[in-house]
Parts: C-alpha cells; structure tokens; sequence
C-alpha cells in the first residue's frame, strides 16, 4: 500500500491518497484546497487510477476540491447527513475564511455504518462519528492496523463543537463507543495535525477519557 499525505491552504486540512499498485487503483480521502492537482500528480507518478473520493465530512476546508473531481466524473462518497454542505457549502461562508470560493457537487454513493465497505481493493469498515459534524464518518482499514477520522478527534484534542450540527455530547460517545473501541495500536489519522494512535488517546487526550 502506498500511503501520501499532504496538508493543504488554507488551514492546514489533510488530504490522504492511497494506492494499491498491483490493482493500479488509488483513493483519497478528503478534497481539501490543492487535493486535485497533487492527486493527478500522484496517479500519474504512480501510474494509478482514482477510484474515487472518501469524504469524511462536509465542512468546507475538506471539500473545496470535491468539484474538481466530481466534473471529471470522479465518484464521490459521504454521509447523507451532511447533503446540504455538500450541494450548496455557501451556507458555511460565515465560519469559512474570506474569499473562499464555496461551490457545490453532488454526492454519488451515500454511506453510513457497515461492516465492510470495499473500494480501489482496500476493504474499509465504516463508523459514524457525529459530533463535529452530523455526517462524520470513520474509515477503519483493519487489514493495516490505521484509521482515518476526519476532525472526530486530533492528537490530544477534538474536534470543534461549536458549529452548527456540533455537540459536545454527542462527540464524546462517538469517542467512546467507536474510536476507544478499536485495536489499541490503531493508528489514527486525523483531518488536522500530526497522526496518533487509540492507546495514546485514550490514555492523555484531555478531552475525552475513559
């Protein structure tokens, strides 16, 4: 598997891609600014095929790309919940930055929590995280001990539950009950900052204890 990470403008959102190249098929999870062209770069250099978006959520820092591959006819996945963010994200312009240009895509496949969800020959199980954002989803890859979280939860912090949709409440049992319930050598990658794992958060995050 190759794992890429790159942090993007202009709040330092994370976009991951991940490529399996004996399939020669490639994902990203999360569209933040700048996503698309390092992207394509990435396929070309790898010489891979984007299968498709992961969203983790629909604020606006983590889509801003989205329609970029949704025009190229790139199939984009998230939560139902969070619909409205995703087809018209000038809603958010009042905690957005100024001069940020918002604009919409539709969604082509809605997921919420299952199993086993299977995508460019990764197998993901899906966890539904709302706190943060009411459509929050977690994509657990079991078969590589890591997890990508979207903004549910930081090393050493969480996400913010002061916006519309947000809850303290609700975040932390979303904590609790899906992300302190995986492996504890699970290696969290959040939509902001540095990688963490479960046992490191469940025992210092600050936020959040058990």
């Amino acid at each position: 598997m190759i794992l890429k990470i790159k942090e993007c403008e202009p709040i330092g959102t994370n976009a991951y891609f991940l490529a399996d190249p004996l399939s020669g098929k490639a994902i990203l999870i999360d569209a933040p600014l700048g996503s698309y062209q390092w992207t394509q770069g990435l396929c070309e250099e790898y010489e891979v095929a984007l299968e498709g978006v992961l969203l983790t959520h629909g604020h606006w820092d983590h889509i801003l790309d989205a329609h970029l591959f949704s025009k190229k006819g790139i199939p984009l996945y998230g939560h139902q919940a969070d619909q409205l963010l995703f087809e018209n994200p000038a809603i958010m312009s009042s905690f957005s930055l100024p001069g940020i240009e918002l604009e919409g895509f539709t969604v082509n496949h809605w997921l919420s929590k299952q199993a086993a969800f299977s995508i460019a020959n990764f197998v993901f199980d899906l966890y539904e995280v709302p706190g943060h954002c009411p459509g929050s989803l977690l994509f657990f890859l079991k078969a590589e001990s890591l997890a990508f979280v979207g903004d549910a939860i930081f090393a050493g912090g969480i996400g913010r539950c002061d916006l519309p949709g947000g809850s303290f409440e609700i975040l932390k049992q979303s904590i609790l009950k899906e992300i302190y319930t995986l492996p504890a050598d699970t290696i969290l990658y959040p939509g902001h900052g540095p990688k963490t794992s479960v046992r490191i958060e469940r025992e210092s995050n600050p936020y959040v204890r058990l």
